[in-house]
């Protein structure tokens, strides 16, 4: 398997914050059992995070004294010595823990360019909302819901990364100088100047849909091969890696920019689930039509009854309701 030192960057320190989702920490796991150098690398890490994280007082490093040590001892070829500046415990907690990790991952120069360079920026979505920003190149995200999107507050050289776990809709400004890439649990997907969605959800495949221009798609552990899609094309990727292209049927799979649900062939068991969070009430389906399909769409403000007495009617099933619970049967 191969991986790109970025993504495992990001994973190793999100991963010490306890933040990774599940498939981040699956992508990480397959990372450590490669050879023992990567856990030992690990470890390291950990242990000076610990240190840091228990010690009186913080140590905030001096990037500045850093750097001017580390180019002169350059150039003598011994080893910089960190300068530190003693802070107050409160003042850089946070900060410092993030330093250790930067500092053990890439030495003075490394820490100079990173801890001077900007901030990551999170956007996560709830189970009934979407979102849309502007990312810091003025591209612009279209963020389905229980989606989670991280990026540098500012982009600079290099390319545009994005980690993707959910779905998203990009709109990407051209740019050949700095690709503009996505990276996911299982893809990389690559562009320049185009409008694309990647849905990543943890436990399907990962699909990337090409509306205009042109991207080229990978997965994680086999960057080697790799499709190019063009407008109106898309690729699945799976667990195994291996990269399904086809046709892109309708434009139904962008509906939700819109808030519209499309439903193609989906059983009652899926349906209900997104109904559920879109409207906040509780729907149960007898064990015996879970499996119906249904075909339909569910629109902005359409009132809640009429989207069930339109599964009820797509489903041939009967719709009732107990209580609060409405259900759909035989």
């Amino acid at each position: 398997m191969s991986y790109t030192f970025d993504h495992i960057e990001s994973l190793i320190v999100r991963s010490l914050e306890s933040s990774l989702s599940e498939a981040e920490q699956t992508t990480l796991q397959s990372w450590l059992e490669e050879n023992d150098a990567n856990r030992r690398y690990y470890e390291e890490l950990r242990k000076t995070w610990d240190l840091t994280g228990s010690a009186d007082e913080d140590i905030m490093p001096d990037i500045d004294a850093n750097w001017a040590s580390f180019s002169r001892k350059l150039q003598h070829g011994t080893q910089a010595q960190p300068t530190a500046i003693v802070r107050n415990v409160n003042s850089y907690r946070g900060f410092i823990r993030a330093a250790a990790a930067v500092l053990l991952l890439g030495g003075a120069a490394t820490a100079y360019f990173l801890l001077k360079g900007p901030a990551q920026m999170t956007v996560q979505t709830a189970a009934n909302e979407t979102n849309i920003i502007v990312l810091p190149d003025g591209s612009k995200a279209f963020i389905n819901n229980n989606s989670t999107l991280r990026y540098a507050k500012n982009f600079k050289d290099g390319e545009r990364a994005i980690h993707l776990e959910g779905e998203a809709f990009f709109d990407v400004v051209k740019d050949d100088a700095h690709p503009f890439v996505v990276y996911t649990s299982q893809t990389r997907t690559q562009v320049l100047g185009t409008t694309f969605d990647v849905k990543a959800y943890t436990v399907q495949p990962v699909e990337v849909f090409v509306l205009s221009g042109k991207v080229s798609v990978a997965g994680q552990e086999q960057q080697t091969k790799q499709v190019v899609l063009t407008e109106g094309r898309k690729v699945t990727v799976g667990k195994d890696q291996q990269l399904a292209e086809d046709a892109i049927s309708n434009h139904d799979f962008i509906a939700w920019k819109d808030n519209i649900m499309v439903f193609d062939d989906e059983p009652i068991s899926h349906v209900i689930r997104k109904v559920e969070a879109l409207y906040d009430v509780k729907i149960v389906a007898d064990e015996n039509v879970q499996e119906y399909r249904i075909k339909t769409r569910v629109t902005p403000g359409q009132p809640l009854e009429e989207v069930l007495n339109t599964i009820a009617v797509s489903a041939n099933v009967n719709l009732t309701k107990e209580g609060s619970v409405y259900r759909l049967g035989k």
